[in-house]
């Protein structure tokens, strides 16, 4: 019988993670809008994995929930994979040489992933050049709402790096 590695068995459940996470983002009014918001959960998701597997790894995750994103939009395909993989390799940097791994940091990486998610979005994609429009009334309420989904996924992936790790 085939027998998988701790990291194997990370690995598959994080890709399932992500799955399941990506059916939530995109089923239409599934989660409740926040000042006409919808959470930016697969970024999310990514940041919270790249926190525990460091900045490789989480490159990589980042680059498949940025795949699943645009798969999901209207984005040129490619677009949100690319800002994942930077956003993650540069948490996982982070948390691997600067921070540590805690509650409160995975809250402010989280909303300053969201953030710059939202901003790269908003140069790149958007028609509209208003920025006092574009701050109060479409990046602060994502980031807010976003940031606040972050502490389930933090615990979520925790307990998946305690229990399955390689012998």
């Amino acid at each position: 019988m085939l027998r998988l590695s701790g990291t194997a068995q990370k690995y598959i459940v994080y890709g399932v993670e992500l799955f399941i996470v990506y059916i939530i983002q995109f089923t239409p009014s599934l989660l409740p809008a926040f000042f006409g918001e919808s959470p930016m959960l697969l970024t999310v998701c990514a940041v919270s994995i790249a926190l525990f597997e460091g900045d490789i790894t989480g490159m990589f995750f980042g680059m498949a929930a940025g795949l699943l994103i645009d798969a999901g939009s209207t984005a040129p395909f490619g677009f949100y994979g690319l800002v994942n993989l930077i956003i993650c390799y540069g948490c996982g940097l982070l948390v691997m040489f600067l921070m540590r791994n805690n509650v409160v940091t995975s809250l402010i990486l989280c909303f300053s992933a969201v953030v710059l998610a939202s901003v790269a979005q908003w140069i790149f994609l958007s028609g509209s050049r208003d920025l006092l429009y574009f701050i109060p009334n479409i990046l602060l309420p994502r980031a807010a709402y976003s940031t606040v989904t972050m502490p389930a996924f933090f615990y979520f992936n925790r307990a998946i790096t305690t229990r399955l790790y390689d012998d």
